[in-house]
Parts: C-alpha cells; sequence; structure tokens
C-alpha cells in the first residue's frame, strides 16, 4: 500500500509540474490589433508539440535577412486542417499572415495563413 501511494504521489508531482510548463494564452505573448504579412524563405521547420514552428528568413527593403519564428497550431489540429509536415518545406519561398508579438524586438509571428508559391493557402 505505501508503495502504490509512493507511486501515486510521484505521478502527481509530475503532472503538476508539468502543468506549470502548460500552454500560454495568446494575448500573452501576441497582439491582435496589428496583423502584418512576412514573405521569406523557410530554413527550419518543427512540426511537433506545442506548436509547429516555421523559421523564416525575411529579406528587407535594405537588404538584411530578417530571421523570424513563426508558429502554428499543434500538429494534430493542423492535421485536422489539411496540413502535413511536408505541406511546407526548407527552401520554401512562403507569403505569411499573422499577428506579431507584442513585444517588437521579437520576431515572432503567431500564423493566420500561409500562401505557397503555386497560391496554395494553408490555414
Amino acid at each position: 500500500m505505501t508503495r502504490l501511494l509512493t507511486i501515486v504521489a510521484v505521478g502527481l508531482v509530475f503532472l503538476l509540474t508539468q502543468s506549470g510548463h502548460a500552454h500560454h494564452s495568446f494575448a500573452a505573448e501576441f497582439t491582435a490589433d496589428d496583423p502584418m504579412i512576412i514573405e521569406g524563405v523557410v530554413t527550419e521547420i518543427w512540426f511537433r508539440n506545442p506548436h509547429a514552428r516555421y523559421y523564416i528568413d525575411v529579406t528587407t527593403d535594405d537588404g538584411a535577412v530578417e530571421h523570424w519564428d513563426t508558429r502554428a497550431g499543434s500538429p494534430s489540429l493542423m492535421t485536422r486542417r489539411g496540413w502535413t509536415k511536408n505541406s511546407i518545406e526548407v527552401g520554401d519561398h512562403v507569403v505569411l499572415y499573422g499577428h506579431r508579438a507584442s513585444d517588437r524586438s521579437r520576431k515572432l509571428l503567431s500564423i493566420v495563413w500561409v500562401e505557397l508559391d503555386d497560391g496554395t493557402r494553408l490555414e
């Protein structure tokens, strides 16, 4: 019985500490009142929880390259919407519409939709 209680206690501690690292609210990191469009080339993809992430190199008007971290929904949500881990690939040129980080010094975007060169739009 003591062993069972120890296992249950350890399990509860694990679950409670994991919830401390759980999902944050959209409003804590992004602003909904100033959407924007960025355009660039995909340099890295993370198609895993809690959010799929696409790293995009955006060339500014003056020729500088900005490295953007763009985040979509969870892979399971995206799959239900028709995305796959291969819908966007490293090297693809993409146009993204979304909400930028509240902290404007961060190059961070919450994706609403992505448009591929062939005109395909992923939402």
